[in-house]
């Protein structure tokens, strides 16, 4: 029989005794032989602790983490005796004093947390990974020349219309173009006598897909929002919300996916080209990009995966959709969808309409009503598949 340890004492983190400390380094780790001090400055109302390693040239030094729910301890066994002490252990992260140098001179450090992760994703993260931060680096441009180019864009798109794009005007729905409505909105209860039985979320997204995406939920919960490869800041403040909440429930994770799914779709709506069989929709899967290329192509043109104005259109009344589902009050703002999806405003209130979303009086938010109060539309122009 294997003789049993015996703990011959415990020390507790309020005795005199010697506590070592347990030192990790922000960058790396210490390969070299250094001298470790630590330094208490009793003068100051709140005492403070910090630990400090000189290695060579270097100088190391952080605060002592003291935690206030509960203490560290290690356990050192004396192989002889075969006795053990329980101590307690305080511990530091460490940082360069080269980078508070340089913060004081006004200077930015070499390696930021921002440069940092992306010289990270860009050398060990995966294939997807490794081409947003190639595509990123090659968007560093001047921030207001974009914002003028995009502003100059959006209102000649307006003013003369695309030529992929329909009118800002739909017309009234009747027989003509009923069925073409049919094939670019979500499957919906005309009969619904409650808001949240209006669409089911399976008919929106096929529900094969979201029991698919299990994994990439949770990794998006797990992911701070800044280094999500999603461009949309609407979207990364929506998964924000989810992430901030003590517990994420089961809707939550599926809002997640959800915005997974819109994340591609807005890919969709900026897309330009008409083949999106080799085009990249979605960085965080490949699943959601197969299933839009096969269900948002248009199914009267030649080639398979074909975008013409029947997939904009269709993945624009997808996308407002999924956005009322996603919020607790089952309303968005137009002006964010507006200015996410680079529509014009009024366009946006028109297929929002075709979706059942009015809306609210003096008030730029679109609210998902009851399709039997929801009265038909009455403009002029056509609103069918472009021959």
């Amino acid at each position: 029989m294997d003789e049993k340890t015996l703990i011959e004492s415990v020390h507790t983190q309020k005795q005199k005794v010697h506590v070592p400390t347990m030192l990790t380094f922000q960058n790396g780790s210490l390969g070299a032989s250094a001298d470790f001090s630590l330094i208490e400055n009793k003068k100051q109302r709140n005492s403070r602790k910090r630990a400090m390693v000189v290695a060579g040239s270097n100088v190391y030094s952080g605060d002592l983490q003291e935690s206030q729910e509960f203490d560290t301890y290690i356990c050192i066994r004396n192989k002889n005796t075969n006795k053990a002490t329980i101590v307690p252990v305080q511990q530091a992260l460490l940082s360069n004093s080269i980078y508070k140098t340089l913060e004081a001179q006004g200077q930015q450090p070499f390696f930021s947390r921002e440069h940092a992760t992306k010289k990270l994703l860009k050398e060990f993260g995966g294939r997807k990974a490794s081409r947003y931060m190639a595509n990123t680096e090659e968007m560093m441009v001047n921030v207001d020349v974009v914002r003028q180019e995009l502003d100059e864009t959006v209102q000649s798109s307006v003013r003369n219309g695309g030529d992929d794009e329909e009118d800002d005007t739909l017309p009234e729905v009747n027989t003509n173009n009923a069925e073409y409505l049919a094939t670019i909105v979500p499957a919906f209860d005309k009969t619904a006598t409650k808001v949240d039985e209006v669409y089911d979320v399976e008919n929106v997204v096929p529900q094969s897909l979201l029991d698919r995406l299990d994994e990439e939920a949770k990794s998006v919960y797990a992911t701070p929002t800044e280094n999500l490869p999603i461009e949309s800041d609407y979207l990364r403040e929506c998964i924000k919300r989810i992430q901030e909440k003590p517990i994420a429930s089961k809707q939550d994770f599926l809002n997640i996916k959800l915005i997974i799914y819109m994340d591609a779709l807005q890919s969709l709506i900026s897309l330009r080209k008409r083949q999106m069989k080799f085009v990249e929709l979605s960085r965080i899967t490949e699943k959601v990009e197969n299933d839009i290329r096969h269900r948002f192509a248009d199914p009267n043109a030649a080639k398979s995966c074909t975008r013409t104005t029947f997939s904009t259109e269709k993945a624009l009344t997808h996308f407002i959709v999924l956005a009322l589902l996603i919020s607790e009050k089952h309303e968005v703002d137009s002006n964010t969808l507006s200015r996410i999806l680079r529509t014009s405003k009024q366009r946006i209130v028109t297929y929002a309409h075709i979706v059942n979303a009015r809306p609210k009086a003096r008030s730029d938010l679109l609210t998902l009503r009851l399709p039997s109060t929801v009265p038909p539309l009455k403009v002029s122009g056509r609103f069918q598949r472009k021959k």
